[in-house]
């Protein structure tokens, strides 16, 4: 897996832990409530190093989308929330969102200047 993906997966994690943490922590003494927001800070930094290679669209749709989902399941598992069967479509049409988005359906071709593989082929032979 290229270093990028790598650093948005760890983004994501950070997120997902640090807004379950928000949650246990509401009744905490304020200085360990700021470990959810050191948490987030992290996930941003981590962020922000996919970002030089992947596409501002695509890397957002899957940290806020993969994160939706992982805080879903963290509800659930974690805190009791009730999965529905509503709730779960929505939470399979994100995840469909991100798989189209990353994709690129519709708006480009294999191999042309304006597609997103190609470039992050360009950008990673130029950051290599």
């Amino acid at each position: 897996m290229p270093s990028h993906w790598f650093f948005l997966l760890a983004a994501i994690a950070v997120e997902i832990v640090a807004t379950t943490a928000l949650k246990s922590v509401v009744s905490a003494p304020w200085l360990v409530a700021l470990l959810p927001l050191a948490l987030i800070g992290l996930s941003f930094a981590l962020l922000s190093i996919a970002l030089r290679v992947i596409p501002l669209a695509v890397a957002y749709a899957v940290w806020e989308g993969l994160g939706i989902v992982g805080i879903a399941a963290a509800g659930h598992l974690l805190f009791g929330e009730h999965l529905t069967p509503g709730r779960m479509l929505a939470l399979a049409a994100i995840l469909a969102g991100i798989l189209l988005l990353e994709r690129g359906v519709g708006e480009e071709h294999d191999g042309e200047p304006g597609d997103a593989r190609a470039q992050d082929a360009r950008i990673e032979g130029r950051l290599a």
